[in-house]
């Protein structure tokens, strides 16, 4: 789990590089930030569960960082547009 947390953030982060490269040479990159925006804020998603699970059932208590971020992580799903609006809009 821990191995599927790194590719899901090494990814994230190249797609947010792209997305940034390409705005920074004059692209709209339209298409981009919105795969951009699904992707990342579902590999987050996967990440702090994954790292709940590996927790267990101190996961879900105050004790760690990893419940109030389980808490925030959600809403990235929906910020600037849930990502079904986004995967409608690419397809």
């Amino acid at each position: 789990m821990l191995a599927d947390n790194e590719i899901d953030l090494h990814h994230a982060r190249l797609a947010i590089w792209h997305a940034a490269w390409l705005l920074d040479q004059g692209d709209f990159a339209r298409n981009e930030t919105s795969m951009c925006k699904v992707f990342c804020s579902e590999a987050f998603g996967r990440v702090v569960d994954r790292a709940m699970q590996i927790l267990g059932s101190i996961g879900i208590t105050r004790d760690t960082v990893v419940e109030r971020i389980y808490r925030d992580i959600r809403p990235f799903r929906i910020y600037d547009g849930p990502s079904e609006v986004h995967r409608h809009v690419l397809a």
